[in-house]
């Protein structure tokens, strides 16, 4: 009976099959099929999505087992690698950037760096082994001459040995010249070491070979009114909606004259920043002027080398990333190399855009006066770069903008003293149980 039953049921259904069929695709109207199989496309697409930002695209655990192999064999050594290698207190989870040179990785409130060539096995810069004291000492005066130009490096030599010796048991061995060796030649750890004490720049955290880490300072951005929007086809300062107040701002403003365009001289070298726009700068939460971006700072020698190499015809063609230049030797058909620093309207730009163009009317009028100053001197400094005038300019420039950040001062010193801090959420009173109204 169970087998005819079964039977019956089974013919059924291979004679209704097709209509069956039909009734489920076809009997639907098109607009629900069609949201079907847009539902299903994106279920799909939200899966990719998921599974490709779950994959580790540092390749993180290679990474640390290629440099650690370097460390067990001696050939880089550091004031990580222990923590990172054998006691493995250090774990890179957050792979944040991957792509250029480096990558890199959060790790609690600090940024790791790491060149990509531990990433794809190819080879990495390394000192040629055996290699003796005075061969090292050779390479690293080469190597500064080459970044710093023909000045004494004495001092900078004596800070590269002392650095270099990770232990601190006064020698240097093969590991620990090998890993400063490929820490100097990264441009941006070049920058950090030099500018170590200066308080614009993140303070290092310690280093494992060429891996450095450097405290993550969350810093935004001043503004950038060249990120266009929809909106700013309707309006023209959109940039600015999302400012600190104007007391907060002039904080700002106030440690960002101390900076100017042309930082400290280091070393007996003068170091420009050849790209000064607002984006490069930023404030913490305590609205303190921090360096969002380092990697464009460079030596007055290397901006020249840089120039040398460019061909002209004319002066508006030797010109470095935004606001560096030299002039044209028309003879030659090559750029000089004497480099003309960074235009001094760079600051006066930034400041009237950031604290100008909403500060009390008493206050405006001061800047309004001084900031036309500083564009009308800093015209004639940059004209007359070569001109016998150009240290008067450089004097009536640089008391402008003290009288700026005098003015800006006057406006906030009077503060109490912890008006910069976040106001602390009030809590609410805890109830007494006991206590029941009545």
């Amino acid at each position: 009976m169970l087998i005819y039953i079964n039977r019956e049921f089974r013919l059924f259904f291979k004679r209704k099959k097709k209509r069956l069929i039909k009734i489920l695709c076809c009997g639907l109207d098109t607009e629900i099929m069609s949201a079907l199989y847009i539902c299903a496309f994106l279920l799909a697409s939200l899966v990719l999505v998921i599974w490709q930002l779950s994959q580790d695209k540092c390749h993180t655990d290679r990474v640390i087992k290629r440099l650690c192999q370097d460390y067990n064999e001696g050939k880089v050594a550091g004031s990580w690698c222990r923590a990172l290698c054998v006691e493995e207190i250090v774990q890179l989870n957050s792979c944040h950037h991957q792509s250029g040179p480096l990558l890199t990785f959060h790790y609690e409130d600090t940024v790791v760096k790491l060149p990509h060539s531990y990433k794809t096995s190819s080879s990495h810069s390394q000192l040629p082994e055996p290699l003796s004291l005075a061969q090292f000492n050779e390479m690293l005066l080469e190597f500064l001459h080459s970044k710093l130009g023909l000045v004494d490096v004495s001092r900078l030599l004596q800070k590269i040995y002392r650095d270099a010796d990770f232990n601190n048991n006064g020698k240097l061995t093969y590991g620990e010249a090998n890993s400063m060796w490929q820490l100097l030649n990264i441009h941006e750890y070049f920058i950090l070491f030099i500018f170590e004490k200066d308080p614009i720049f993140p303070l290092q955290n310690g280093t494992c070979g060429p891996l450095y880490a450097y405290q993550h300072t969350k810093a935004s951005p001043l503004f950038n009114k060249h990120n266009k929007t929809v909106l700013d086809k309707f309006f023209s300062n959109t940039y600015r909606w999302s400012f600190p107040s104007w007391d907060r701002r002039v904080n700002v403003a106030v440690g960002l004259l101390e900076y100017g365009i042309t930082f400290s001289e280091m070393y007996n070298a003068k170091f420009y920043m050849c790209d000064y726009v607002e984006q490069c700068f930023g404030y913490t939460s305590l609205f303190e002027v921090s360096l969002v971006s380092f990697e464009n700072i460079l030596s007055e020698f290397m901006i020249g080398s840089k120039l040398g190499k460019i061909q002209c015809t004319e002066d508006s063609h030797c010109q470095y990333q935004n606001l560096c230049r030299s002039l044209c030797n028309k003879q030659t058909g090559q750029c000089t190399k004497e480099v003309q620093g960074p235009s001094y309207t760079s600051v006066c730009e930034v400041l009237r855009d950031y604290v100008w163009f909403d500060a009390p009317a008493a206050v405006k009028r001061k800047l309004d006066d001084l900031l036309k100053k500083c564009f009308r001197t800093g015209q004639n400094i940059d004209k007359a770069r070569s001109s016998q005038k150009v240290p008067q300019h450089y004097v009536r420039y640089n008391t402008i903008m003290i009288d700026i950040q005098d003015i800006l001062w006057g406006e906030i010193k009077n503060k109490p003293p912890n008006w910069l801090h976040p106001p602390k959420p009030k809590k609410k009173p805890k109830r007494n149980p006991k206590f029941n109204g009545n």
